[in-house]
């Protein structure tokens, strides 16, 4: 009898494992910087409809390496790596995720007017999103780089973060190049988010409560996500103790009670 119930707890044991081997190889992986206001709007997005996956924050370098691994097609995270092949950017990664695998009845893709909604996403992507990027880097990555480097290192495992704290230097200087960082492309960048925000300004001037229709949709958490490194929402999962460099402060200070900005801390209040 005892034999029996030894085998049969190891019986147990290895259908326990079984199970939660298969439920690891079948859950998708979110491979993230903190810091990105892209990888934001992946994860939220991924958070909204429901989806299980498991989060993994890399370093930059490492995320090159993992990219180049995986297959991917870029270098830029957000990806999501599934037991077949790879979705690269937060877009494709929120048409997949509500394609394929959304379980609460949520969506992100309006029923009516989705052009006019995936034209806002990729406007918002394409222009804000890269502009506030190389703004606020422009002057924390070029005058105070030691403000920056703790939300790179966030949640880091210690022998992934040793590296990016001994190379910070290194990796500053890449990133300056890569990015084309300066105060003059900063103020260059200042300027047409100015006008980004207008754009967004005018769209809400009726009153609306969303982007587009009458409920929540992939046009609103982009321009949310991709705005929220001027609010810094207090429901973001990463924006906790992260302050603004002293001239973007100022800058966001004249600008924080614009119905964009407002719209955004709204937004995040009732979804997020």
């Amino acid at each position: 009898m005892s034999q029996y119930f030894t085998e049969f707890s190891a019986a147990a044991s290895a259908t326990v494992y079984q199970r939660i081997l298969a439920a690891m190889m079948t859950t998708p992986t979110l491979y993230i910087f903190a810091i990105s206001h892209y990888c934001e709007k992946a994860r939220w997005a991924l958070d909204y409809l429901g989806i299980d996956y498991r989060l993994r924050y890399v370093a930059p370098g490492e995320h090159m390496k993992i990219a180049k691994q995986l297959g991917c097609p870029g270098t830029s995270v957000p990806y999501l790596e599934l037991e077949n092949r790879v979705i690269q950017g937060s877009a494709d990664i929120i048409t997949w995720a509500e394609s394929t695998r959304s379980f609460n009845g949520k969506r992100l893709t309006p029923d009516a007017d989705i052009e006019k909604a995936v034209a806002i996403e990729k406007r918002i992507d394409d222009i804000a999103g890269v502009h506030l990027r190389r703004f606020y880097y422009s002057e924390a990555l070029v005058e105070h780089p030691s403000t920056v480097r703790p939300i790179f290192t966030k949640n880091l495992p210690l022998l992934t973060k040793l590296p990016v704290i001994i190379g910070w230097g290194k990796i500053c200087s890449i990133m300056k190049k890569r990015m084309d960082l300066g105060k003059q492309q900063g103020e260059e960048s200042q300027a047409i988010i100015d006008a980004e925000l207008a754009w967004i300004d005018d769209l809400l001037s009726d009153g609306r409560a969303y982007l587009v229709g009458n409920r929540f949709s992939r046009a609103d958490i982009s321009v949310a996500s991709l705005l929220s490194p001027l609010v810094l929402p207090e429901q973001h999962p990463s924006y906790v103790g992260l302050a603004h460099p002293p001239r973007l402060a100022a800058t966001v200070a004249t600008w924080v009670e614009r119905p964009s900005l407002r719209w955004v801390r709204d937004v995040y209040a009732k979804h997020r």
